[in-house]
C-alpha cells in the first residue's frame, strides 16, 4: 500500500462518488430478495423486483443525477449490458462505465489463475462490445475474490479498484512483481443501500439521512476523504428512495466542502 499525495480532492474536503451497481442473476440461483420467504422455482416476485431495477430504477437514478448535475459511476455485469434497455440507458447516462464481472451469481473465489484471467478478459471485452468503451474501473461481484484479483485486475488494464472497504481515503496498491500501481477507492459499507435498507431495514428517509449524516461528519474532519456510495438499481432506484436521495444530495451540493 502507498498513500496518495494530499491535494487529490482539488479543494474539496469530501469527494462523493455514487457507484450504481447494474446486476443480473443466473436463473434458479436466487439473489437479493425483498420477500425472502418466496422461494418458488421459477422465481417470480423477487426476480421481478430485481428486474424492475434495471427496467425502471436505472433510468430513475440516471435522471436524478442528471438533474442534480452529479457525476456517477456504474459498475456493470457484462451480461446485464447485453440487455438493450440497459445498454441504452447507460450510454445516455453520462456516467463513468465500470465493470462488475459477468453476473452476480458467479464470483472469482474458487477460480484458478487462468480462469480468473479469462473471466476478466471476457467481462471487459463484452462490456466494450456492448457499450463502446473498455472499462477501467472494477468491482468484483459479491466481494468474491482471490488473493490474485488485484494483480490480475491491474494486468487487465483496470486503473481504479473498488474491492477494498477499509478507509476513508484513496490509496495505491503497488504490485510487487511489476511495480504497477492500482488506485483503490474504498467502497463504503456503512452507506451501502444493502447495508442500510436490506440489513438494517431503514425506510427511504432514514436511508438518505444516514448518507447525508455520514458525509457531513467527514466534512467536519481534517484532511480529504472519499465516499463511494454503493447503490443498486432495485434498492436505491425505487420512487420513494430516489425522492429522498434527491433531497439529501441537493442539500449536500450546497456544502462548499463537499463535491
Amino acid at each position: 500500500r502507498a498513500e496518495v499525495a494530499s491535494g487529490w480532492g482539488n479543494g474539496a474536503r469530501v469527494l462523493v462518488v455514487p457507484v450504481v451497481n447494474i446486476e443480473v442473476f443466473t436463473p434458479g440461483c436466487g439473489g437479493p430478495a425483498i420477500q425472502p420467504h418466496l422461494q418458488s422455482v421459477p422465481e417470480l416476485a423477487n426476480k421481478g423486483w430485481r428486474d424492475y431495477g434495471n427496467r425502471r430504477g436505472l433510468q430513475r437514478l440516471s435522471h436524478m443525477f442528471k438533474e442534480l448535475g452529479i457525476p456517477a459511476t456504474a459498475v456493470i455485469n457484462s451480461e446485464a449490458a447485453q440487455l438493450d434497455y440497459v445498454a441504452k440507458a447507460l450510454k445516455s447516462s453520462g456516467w463513468e462505465l465500470g465493470a462488475h464481472g459477468l453476473n452476480n451469481s458467479s464470483g472469482n473465489a474458487k477460480m484458478t489463475r487462468a480462469e480468473e484471467e479469462a473471466h476478466f478478459k471476457r467481462c471487459l471485452d463484452d462490456l466494450q462490445g456492448s457499450l463502446g468503451a473498455r472499462p477501467a474501473t472494477w468491482l468484483t461481484p459479491g466481494f468474491s475474490v482471490t488473493e490474485r484479483t488485484p494483480e490480475i485486475a491491474a494486468k487487465s488494464g483496470v486503473k481504479a479498484f473498488l474491492d477494498f472497504v477499509d478507509d476513508d481515503v484513496p490509496y495505491d496498491i503497488v504490485h510487487s512483481e511489476s511495480g504497477a500501481r492500482t488506485l483503490c477507492l474504498p467502497y463504503c459499507m456503512e452507506t451501502n443501500d444493502f447495508s442500510l435498507v436490506l440489513t438494517k431495514n431503514f425506510d427511504a428517509r432514514q436511508y438518505a439521512q444516514a448518507i447525508e449524516d455520514h458525509v457531513r461528519q467527514l466534512a467536519k474532519e481534517p484532511g480529504e476523504k472519499v465516499v463511494c456510495l454503493g447503490m443498486h438499481t432495485f434498492v436505491a432506484g425505487t420512487p420513494a428512495r430516489v425522492l429522498a436521495l434527491s433531497e439529501a444530495f441537493g442539500r449536500l451540493k450546497a456544502c462548499p466542502e463537499v463535491r
